[in-house]
């Protein structure tokens, strides 16, 4: 299958976009005309795919806001993974334009497509010309710049270095690949080190090949700091936790709180170290993962909410009645 996807501009290529569109929106989903032509066209960046024989077959749009849209896929050429080069090509098109986020309103039956390329849903459903919608965001990494020779790389200078040379983002399907991936990353930290987890899920943290790596950070790193969010300690009081025992030996350097129930609607789980790397489940009870070594843009934009819980919740009493 010989298919092209190229960044196009409005003015040259308004027919072909124009035809897809009018066939996904207007005619298969009854979208009104006038809701798709919206006046913004002329100053995005349009991504146009086009068959071996010439024929448009799908399209998507990126405007100035960082906002992706207008993706569509002819009906006779879906699940043959253009709607993935096409939402590729338009995250290269944001890093052409310097963008450190991107984000889309995505229809809720596409939502899984998009949690696969690293998008998470940000609030409630919504409306939209009549079909229920997400609201979803991405941070796009944040190309790295190594320093001018100057002299010998300092310790970090070299760290960041050879974190920037493994970054990739990588997805982990299933509950074996999922704890592979985080057992991977539990070498990395240096500093810091923020873990989100509804339930400090016994299967994925209640592990000594994982709190063990924990362990060793706390204790070679002077400055070390491991901070843990939960929604709830039941779980952990009634079957006991590694990361427990662990915590109350190390009081120093690793602290774990409770966060209010009014603020424990996020359904994800995630790790974040030394402010550029994570691993990431965007839904706790699904073993759907991803992670990347050094992508600073989205590690801050996890610590910032992880931040802002921290910030709002207090330890457990539960927690310190528990004998260890």
């Amino acid at each position: 299958m010989q298919v092209h996807v190229a960044v196009v501009e409005w003015d040259s290529h308004q027919h072909e976009l124009s035809l897809i569109r009018q066939a996904v929106f207007t005619e298969e989903q009854g979208v009104p005309a006038h809701l798709d032509l919206d006046g913004q066209d002329a100053v995005a960046d349009h991504l146009l795919a086009i068959n071996g024989a010439g024929q448009p077959i799908g399209c998507a749009r990126l405007l100035p806001s960082g906002q992706i849209g207008r993706m569509a896929v002819m009906p006779q050429w879906r699940r043959r993974g253009i709607g993935s080069r096409l939402l590729a090509k338009a995250l290269e098109a944001g890093k052409a334009r310097a963008l450190t986020w991107v984000f889309l309103h995505a229809q809720v039956s596409a939502q899984p497509f998009y949690r696969e390329h690293g998008f998470l849903s940000i609030g409630e459903e919504f409306m939209e010309a009549g079909i229920p919608h997400l609201a979803m965001e991405l941070a796009l990494p944040i190309p790295f710049e190594a320093p001018e020779a100057t002299g010998k790389p300092t310790v970090r200078e070299q760290q960041a270095t050879s974190a920037s040379d493994k970054a990739e983002l990588r997805q982990h399907h299933g509950e074996g690949d999922c704890l592979r991936a985080l057992r991977s990353v539990m070498v990395e930290p240096r500093r810091d080190v923020n873990i989100y987890s509804p339930y400090l899920d016994h299967l994925l943290f209640n592990r000594d090949d994982v709190v063990d790596p924990l362990s060793q950070f706390a204790r070679r790193a002077p400055l070390a700091q491991l901070n843990i969010l939960i929604h709830s300690s039941d779980l952990i009081v009634s079957r006991g936790h590694r990361l427990l025992a662990l915590a109350r030996r190390l009081e120093s350097k690793i602290e774990i709180r409770r966060v209010p129930d009014d603020l424990g609607s996020d359904a994800s789980s995630y790790v974040t170290w030394d402010n550029h790397g994570y691993w990431l489940m965007p839904d706790f009870r699904e073993y759907e993962a991803m992670s990347n070594v050094y992508d600073p843009a989205q590690a801050n934009r996890l610590n910032e909410r992880f931040g802002y819980l921290w910030q709002r919740s207090a330890p457990d009493p539960e927690l310190r009645l528990l004998r260890l």
